[in-house]
């Protein structure tokens, strides 16, 4: 047994593998079918490209797309469809991201930007917990509570939810009872608030033409798209050590900075230009 093989063998498994893949391709399915093309990315794209598997000490996959104008209309229609196939499903208008859940599933799909040469996305630390208070957290995630969608108690969730969902359904249900125009007020409160409080905005920018070309691959008895040179991406996002497993490797983290090539822009994501539905 080879030093990497031991080391993966330490993991703590996250998810299921199986029923992670089994719900990609039902989100990518369920997407196209709405007129988003989104590819396999991050995480859930090193593990398919290294071992040609999913990583089961990842608990979640990540899919993405590039923003468009009606972007917005898309996203609620799949929400909608997934939460009527039984998933736990919100839309998160005013950061241009999809949560879909499920027993040991969570699959999100989320947006690039074009910004000139690069592809790029707000990466908040306040929802990553690393460097933020918990006020900032906190604030930061009333904010987004602002633009959530679906109102009310909507899905057919084939799981019992958890108190904390449960308390999230209903903050939901209940914010989205104000006026869109009042909500958006909040959420531009809150976010400044949360900066405030410690937390720190950031873009993150990859060059755009990795997500030029794209390619499907076979993946768990279907397929998935997924970046023509996805070797190449890989090594730019994780380093030239990429082939290498190691745990709870993230690019947040600053002694892993000068590893990725991800640019980090240290600004705030202009949010008063996102639509709050």
């Amino acid at each position: 047994m080879t030093v990497s093989e031991e080391v993966v063998l330490s993991y703590k498994v996250k998810s299921d593998t199986e029923k992670l893949a089994y719900a990609i391709l039902d989100v990518m399915e369920v997407a196209q079918s709405h007129g988003v093309r989104c590819w396999l990315n991050y995480g859930a794209l090193l593990g398919l490209v290294r071992e040609n598997r999913l990583l089961p000490w990842n608990n979640d996959a990540e899919l993405t797309c590039w923003f468009d104008h009606d972007l917005t209309q898309k996203f609620k229609l799949i929400t909608d469809t997934m939460n009527g196939k039984g998933y736990h499903t919100f839309f998160y208008s005013t950061l241009g991201a999809i949560s879909i859940r499920a027993k040991g599933v969570t699959v999100n799909i989320s947006c690039y930007w074009r910004d000139g040469i690069y592809a790029v996305r707000p990466h908040e630390t306040p929802v990553e917990a690393r460097n933020a208070t918990i006020t900032s957290r906190i604030l930061y995630w009333l904010a987004t509570f602002m633009g959530a969608y679906p109102s009310g108690f909507a899905g057919n969730c084939l799981r019992p939810l958890s108190n904390k969902e449960l308390f999230k359904v209903a903050l939901v249900s209940t914010l989205r009872r104000l006026p869109v125009k009042i909500r958006q007020q909040f959420f531009l409160k809150l976010i400044h608030l949360s900066g405030q409080f410690s937390g720190q905005f950031q873009k993150t920018a990859i060059p755009a033409v990795y997500f030029k070309n794209f390619i499907m691959r076979d993946f768990y008895g279907g397929e998935v798209l997924v970046p023509e040179n996805s070797d190449e991406l890989l090594g730019f996002i994780y380093g030239h050590e990429w082939k290498v497993p190691k745990v709870d490797w993230s690019f947040y983290d600053d002694d892993n900075k000068d590893d990725t090539g991800i640019k980090f822009i240290d600004e705030m994501w202009d949010y008063s230009k996102m639509t709050i539905i």
